[in-house]
């Protein structure tokens, strides 16, 4: 455990310099070397402000990517596992391990976009809708094009990425600033399956129909109720 005397806090994990302030941080002797060596730490008044010292609670200031990726290993093997003891039983294709393959894969790279911007969700969630979007492409024409990546995946993924965002502002309480811009693109992201339906690119149109109408109200909506807040927003990103 690490202290600095400026900000007078515990510092775990191994940072050299406060997070806070950016001093050198020292290393904090234990209560029983303070004992034995006469610090001021064996004393009453040198253990009350100890004790005032670390009252706040002891967290962790880095993410544990370690137990993550440990986790998701497990899971990923585990669904492989899965995957040929079921084929071995039943002795009939369920489906092919390709598509095990791709939904680990999206687990994954949902996984480290979600951590990478975990201080800012909304933009996290934009991350995450361009790159499903792009492997629905990826993977509808490698496989054979057959227009499920236009006709469902798309449509679905900007609808459940604007239902996300909304959640996520609802329960983070996220001021405006720090979300609607990120709303708003994917708000126009999920009007470009009208695009598909003029070009008749869809064989069913109601996914792309629904995901237009949800995205026009959620744009809209948010226009009228944060007009100033989207100016602001965009004055202060293009510096003007």
């Amino acid at each position: 455990m690490k202290y600095c005397s400026a900000c007078r806090v515990d510092v775990r994990d191994n940072w050299s310099v406060c997070p806070l302030c950016g001093r050198q941080l020292t290393l904090k002797p234990s209560p029983d070397s303070a004992g034995a060596t006469g610090m001021p730490g064996s004393t009453a008044s040198g253990k009350e402000k100890i004790k005032e010292h670390t009252a706040f609670p002891e967290i962790g200031l880095r993410f544990q990517r370690k137990k993550v990726k440990q986790l998701l290993t497990v899971v990923s093997l585990f669904a492989i596992l899965l995957y040929f003891v079921s084929q071995s039983i039943w002795r009939f294709r369920f489906f092919g391990l390709e598509f095990v393959l791709f939904g680990l894969m999206v687990t994954w790279i949902m996984a480290v976009v979600l951590i990478r911007k975990r201080r800012n969700i909304v933009k996290g969630i934009v991350y995450v809708l361009v790159i499903f979007s792009l492997l629905s492409l990826y993977f509808d024409y490698i496989f054979g094009w057959l227009g499920w990546s236009l006709t469902f995946a798309i449509p679905i993924l900007c609808i459940a990425a604007l239902l996300a965002m909304f959640v996520m502002i609802q329960v983070v309480r996220l001021q405006a600033g720090d979300y609607i811009l990120y709303l708003q693109l994917a708000a126009l992201m999920g009007l470009l399956p009208l695009l598909f339906i003029l070009m008749d690119w869809v064989v069913i149109d109601l996914p792309s129909w629904f995901s237009v109408l949800f995205s026009f109200l959620m744009f809209w909506s948010v226009l009228l109720r944060h007009k100033k807040a989207i100016w602001e927003e965009l004055t202060k990103r293009m510096h003007v």
